[in-house]
């Protein structure tokens, strides 16, 4: 990122030099004293606005900004393809950890030998434990699609 902002200002730089100009006041006071400034001066004689062009940077100078944008630019295509594939591997891994949260959730879902307690009246409940451990895998499913970047 900080060579996309490199190369960005030095395409900035070079755009702005090769265009300066700039604005000036020349200012004549009673006695004749010749004044330059960037703004009007107050009670002068005489005054004009003149443009001063200023020199752009040599064809050296231009060739050498042109040469390192070119640099920064091909090193910041290099580093944007290099981390591409370990992008993708992360997204795939992610994926695969949401894949088998969901498997788990529903792997805790299912009532086991053991999940139910008899009730007074002969039927029966389920315990405390087997919704604390649906609880948990959905939390695990909840982590998992988070990391996934909310993929499905």
């Amino acid at each position: 990122m900080n060579q996309v902002k490199s190369l960005f200002i030095i395409i900035i730089a070079v755009a702005a030099i090769q265009v300066s100009a700039e604005t000036a006041y020349r200012s004549v006071d009673e006695q004749g004293n010749v004044t330059f400034s960037d703004h009007p001066v107050s009670g002068a004689a005489q005054q004009e606005q003149v443009t001063i062009d200023a020199p752009g940077p040599s064809a050296e100078r231009q060739q050498d900004a042109r040469r390192r944008a070119a640099e920064l630019q091909k090193e910041a295509s290099q580093a944007g393809a290099s981390r591409a594939p370990a992008r993708a591997a992360r997204k795939e891994t992610a994926r695969q950890t949401l894949q088998d949260a969901e498997k788990g959730l529903e792997d805790a879902s299912q009532v086991r030998e053991g999940d139910r307690i008899g009730t007074a009246g002969g039927g029966s409940r389920l315990k405390p434990e087997y919704h604390e451990r649906v609880r948990e895998a959905e939390a695990e499913v909840e982590r998992a699609r988070k990391q996934a970047g909310g993929e499905r």
